[in-house]
């Protein structure tokens, strides 16, 4: 009889899922179901991006269709590095301390299986990326979620964070901008909790998918450009939600010399390495860093303000605006599961949204709506088909 490990069954699918597979039903039989569900940006790549891959097709030789090193071409590590310095004010060393990966997903899995040994703990944010929580659990870490408040704007302090630690305290996770809720974390907050974790010999990841995204003066703070925090802070970033390319699939971890090497034994177990064509199309678009992200702030931006002014007309509907990413953490105040309303606006409204249950079951009555995925017609069409259907309940 065939078996399936504990640490496999356990895991549930994102719901996400299986709302895409329904809305993709439903269009197919004539439907008309506008998502604002999936974290992607409504932007594609830069066209300089595109152009780099038509010339690789024809120029770049045998390399684009072989195997390249566990680590990435040198070409994209060396823009990496380039990005880091420049953007994030830290330097890493290319030949060393970077690992491309076919997307930051993947990066998290790589980290994960690095550094956990079997009950390791590894605290993360709640609400959470919920792909982060498969991750943990499958590599056989358990998770302590630090639990955070909407009133607090989703904000992260220390005093949090302590109350997730134990002595099976691995590693601590960062995403600032955060997914699912759009805070970015107060820049003080972070140096604290850096230096207190450092102190005890707990790793950092810092997912760092949506650091562009930031709006209202907000800003990103890169853990590691912390002064004297090296050997425990595991940067992961994408350039999926950066330059539009989602579908390209490259991501990268930034960290000691020893865990990058360390982490190409996971990589080369998994995926030997990247993609070769998408990591052609990598190195091109970040020659366009930052000034491509950067152009789409503006509309990102007053995407939010739509939102908002939408939701000022479903009293039942409540957003604590946060100033980051791409999505909102809506509360709604109906009767009933927010699982079973996220169902009942894709089937009744045709508007996909994600039930805030994905990131945490106490995060029932909640939804998280993404401003960036739709065309901007369709995001104003699908908000107004959420003004309607609330007004009917």
């Amino acid at each position: 009889m065939i078996t399936i490990p504990d640490r496999v069954r356990s895991v549930a699918m994102p719901p996400i899922d299986a709302l895409n597979t329904h809305m993709s039903r439903m269009n197919a039989e004539g439907g008309d179901v506008i998502s604002l569900g999936q974290s992607v940006p409504f932007f594609g790549p830069p066209h300089q991006m595109l152009d780099a891959v038509r010339d690789a097709i024809d120029n770049f030789g045998p390399r684009l269709h072989t195997y390249g090193p566990d680590a990435g071409i040198p070409e994209l590590r060396h823009a990496l590095a380039r990005k880091l310095r420049e953007f994030n004010r830290v330097s890493f060393d290319p030949d060393t301390q970077l690992v491309v990966t076919p997307g930051s997903n993947q990066a998290f899995m790589v980290a994960m299986t690095t550094i956990l040994e079997q009950g390791d703990e590894v605290a993360i944010a709640s609400p959470y990326y919920f792909n982060h929580h498969m991750a943990i659990e499958l590599c056989g870490g358990v998770v302590r979620e630090i639990q955070l408040r909407e009133e607090d704007g989703f904000q992260m302090t220390m005093e949090d964070v302590e109350e997730a630690l134990t002595e099976r305290t691995r590693a601590v996770v960062i995403i600032s901008p955060n997914n699912p809720t759009g805070t970015v974390y107060r820049a003080e907050e972070i140096a604290t909790i850096t230096r207190e974790l450092t102190e005890r010999g707990i790793y950092i990841i810092c997912d760092d998918a949506y650091e562009v995204f930031c709006y209202d003066g907000a800003r990103h703070t890169s853990v590691a450009g912390l002064s004297g925090y090296v050997d425990n802070v595991i940067t992961l970033g994408s350039l999926s939600k950066t330059f539009g390319m989602t579908g390209w699939r490259i991501g990268y971890i930034a960290a000691s010399a020893e865990l990058c090497r360390q982490a190409l034994k996971v990589q080369d177990a998994m995926a030997i390495c990247a993609p070769i064509i998408s990591q052609v199309a990598a190195t091109a678009a970040l020659e366009q860093m930052p000034e491509y992200p950067l152009s789409m702030i503006s509309e990102l931006d007053e995407r939010r303000r739509v939102l908002e002014a939408a939701l000022d007309k479903i009293p039942v509907l409540h957003w604590n605006k946060t100033d980051g990413a791409l999505f909102a953490m809506v509360g709604a105040d109906v009767a009933g599961e927010d699982r079973e309303l996220a169902w009942e606006l894709l089937d009744r409204a045709q508007v996909l949204t994600v039930p805030g249950s994905a990131f945490g079951a106490q995060w029932g009555g909640f939804l998280r709506i993404s401003y960036g995925c739709s065309p901007r017609d369709r995001y104003e069409e699908a908000l107004s088909r959420l003004v309607e259907y609330f007004e009917r309940l």
